[in-house]
Order: structure tokens, then sequence, then C-alpha cells
């Protein structure tokens, strides 16, 4: 079974739509106007093995802010519809990886509780490009939220934004896509359509 789900978030001025697809090959298609940000989650799909299109409407250097938000809420609540309810997963995933000289661990529970503890901040504030890295944190609250998933983000070595940046969402991503893997131990887990509750 497709375990894949579109999104529609925003009105106004910011408009976002996120189409994701779990069980894809990395590939990603990002219009958000932030070329930065778009990386970013050009970085999120190919390491969560994610097919993933995001689209933002209107932004400008004003609307950084909600544009990131909106889109961590987006692709929480796709990420959510995608699993599903009675999907029987691995449940919890873990990942570290490292970019230059960070190095940042994340470890997940998608079984609904939709918290953040986030400890992945540079040592200073930074740009990267046009993305301000503080908005990092509050994408994964947002995302964390919507998604209904426990998400730790831990900064184990590293002093410059772009890598930690980088990392935070190629950890995160590896850790939903082991979290998410269907649980073969469970019968009815397998990807022939048959499911059982979501562990």
């Amino acid at each position: 079974m497709s375990r894949t789900a579109e999104v529609r978030r925003g009105g106004g001025q910011v408009t976002v739509v996120v189409r994701l697809a779990i069980d894809g090959r990395g590939r990603a298609s990002v219009r958000t106007g932030l070329a930065a940000f778009d990386h970013l989650l050009e970085t999120f799909a190919l390491h969560g093995r994610f097919d993933l299109d995001v689209e933002a409407a209107g932004p400008t250097p004003a609307d950084a802010h909600r544009v990131v938000v909106g889109t961590g809420a987006a692709l929480g609540e796709a990420f959510a519809r995608a699993l599903g309810t009675r999907e029987v997963t691995r449940g919890i995933g873990e990942a570290a990886v490292p970019v230059a000289g960070a190095l940042v661990r994340a470890v997940c529970d998608v079984r609904g509780h939709g918290i953040l503890a986030y400890q992945a901040a540079p040592p200073a504030w930074q740009l990267v490009g046009d993305y301000d890295v503080a908005l990092t944190p509050e994408f994964w609250q947002a995302f964390a939220l919507e998604s209904r998933v426990t998400l730790h983000l831990d900064l184990l070595r590293g002093e410059h934004g772009r890598p930690i940046t980088e990392a935070t969402y190629a950890a995160a991503a590896r850790a939903l896509a082991v979290a998410a893997e269907r649980d073969p131990r469970i019968a009815g887990s397998a990807p022939d359509g048959a499911a059982g509750e979501r562990a």
C-alpha cells in the first residue's frame, strides 16, 4: 500500500502545499522562495528516501518565518497522514549524521505524542544564506506537533551554522525513515496492504 499524502495550509499572504511519499526514492521538488530552505528540504527528502514536493506561494523576506513554520506544520501533517493510524511500524528511530565538522543525533518516536526536545542550536546565531538558523527549532516544533512525533535533536559536535543545520535536517529524516519502516516481525505489517494497529 502506497503511503502518501497531500496537505495544503495557510491562506492570505502565504500558502504552503506539501506532497509526501514515505516510501520514495529521495526525489524532491521544492519552491519556497528561500533558496537555503529549499536545499534543507531537499536534504531531508534525500536522507529519508522520501519523495517530497513543496510549494509556498508569495514569500517575501518578511514572510520567511511564516513559510518555514507553515512548511513544518504541513510536512508534519502530511507525515502523519501518510503513515496512517493503522500502520504497524518500528515506531522508534535513531540516526547520527556528520556534515563537515558537525555531528547531530536525532531520536524519534512516531507513536503519537508530539513533543520536540531541541539541543542542536549552533553556538552563535548565524544566517545560512537567506535562512535564519533560529527558525530550525520552530520548523521542527511545528512538525512534531502536527505529526504527533516525539523528536529529540542534539548537537554532538560543531561550530558553524551551515553544517549544523544541514545535519539536523538529515539526521531527523533518517531517524523518521527508520521509525516509519514497516515492522516485519508483526503480522499484517508487510507492504501488501495488510495492516494492524499502529505501534
